[in-house]
């Protein structure tokens, strides 16, 4: 805190100072907080004088003025929308995904959640050229996993690898993990080694991340909400603000998975949805957390246009070229700045 010194302008002699000093005023901020009429009859210093002292001060200390209109022109600018690769979805999200924000995926068990992402991380990677962070709680995701889901997009070689140096992939055992993993994207690039392509990151494994997704949130933060534990909801605080603050600091859109709970007594929270019986997990003290929240089920359609949907954990056997389109009903639950809206897309679509 700046003191107030003799000197700093004309009017500010070494009488003026012990002057103001006698009425408490002994820095900056005292002076520039105290209505300057009042000053002058407690101090018998001239109101000409203070209005002076004053003005020298606000031209060499205070902040330049910025206009709304300029704050939200520089916030466009300064934002990038990451095409999701997926027509329906990308006109769902105004675009695609918007830096600066968290979008919160929610469903239910086997929903196609974690397969919503990844088509969002490899796209991101392959098209974009976009270093992605995954983290993984549950440890669904590696190498040899994401392989066929890349030679949906193309059967390169070279441009499976160069997606796969690009996405990072750690899988946090606890919420200090999952912590520590964030940290890390505050440095001014991120080395993707032990990514998912470690043996071929070593020209392409550092950059600018412009996508996080922590797929399985409750897996970490669950435990911390068994009621033994009177910290929980401290931390759970936390990890929003760090989520938020992370988008908005580092101009990164971040995406989080969450579950959905069924609803007691048939309340529901969201008046547009029509599965009134969900509600997304984790507590009333997280719905604030994201931007905008997703409802993501699988789409219903007719028989002969389902297609097969190929599972993380149980590869599909006896499948020379397996389909690993995915139909989903994707509904926005909440937005700042979206209309309550829901279309059905179709995931890992081969490009012609």
């Amino acid at each position: 805190m700046m003191r107030l010194m003799p000197g700093l302008c004309p009017a500010l002699t070494e009488e003026v100072m012990t002057k103001l000093k006698s009425a408490g005023i002994k820095t900056i901020i005292d002076f520039m907080l105290k209505d300057s009429e009042t000053l002058a009859r407690e101090t018998s210093v001239s109101y000409k004088d203070l209005q002076s002292i004053r003005r020298i001060i606000h031209a060499h200390h205070a902040a330049f003025a910025v206009s709304g209109t300029d704050v939200l022109d520089e916030a466009v600018r300064s934002s990038v929308v990451i095409s999701t690769g997926v027509t329906s979805l990308n006109s769902l999200l105004g675009g695609g995904l918007m830096t600066g924000e968290v979008v919160e995926v929610c469903g239910g068990w086997g929903k196609g959640k974690t397969s919503l992402c990844l088509q969002l991380a490899l796209h991101a990677a392959l098209r974009q050229g976009l270093h992605t962070l995954f983290i993984d709680p549950s440890g669904s995701v590696s190498p040899s996993k994401l392989a066929p889901f890349i030679e949906a997009f193309s059967e390169e070689e070279e441009v499976m690898e160069k997606a796969l140096s690009r996405i990072k992939i750690t899988s946090p055992a606890d919420i200090w993990s999952l912590f520590r993993a964030l940290e890390k994207t505050y440095h001014p690039c991120i080395t993707l080694d032990g990514s998912a392509g470690s043996s071929s990151s070593n020209s392409q494994g550092a950059g600018k991340l412009k996508l996080v997704i922590v797929d399985s949130l409750p897996i970490l933060v669950m435990p911390l909400l068994d009621g033994t534990r009177k910290e929980g909801l401290g931390i759970l605080n936390q990890l929003a603000m760090t989520l938020k603050t992370l988008a908005s600091e580092q101009q990164i859109a971040v995406v989080v998975v969450n579950n959905v709970v069924q609803m007691q007594n048939g309340s529901s929270v969201h008046k547009s949805d029509s599965h009134p019986k969900w509600k997304p997990a984790l507590g009333r003290y997280w719905e604030h957390m994201p931007h905008t929240r997703l409802f993501v089920e699988q789409a219903e359609l007719p028989d002969h246009n389902r297609s097969l949907n190929l599972s993380l954990s149980e590869p599909c056997e006896n499948q020379s070229s397996p389909s690993l389109s995915l139909s989903l009903k994707v509904s926005v639950w909440k937005s700042t700045r979206l209309k309550m809206d829901s279309s059905v897309v179709s995931l890992f679509a081969k490009e012609r």
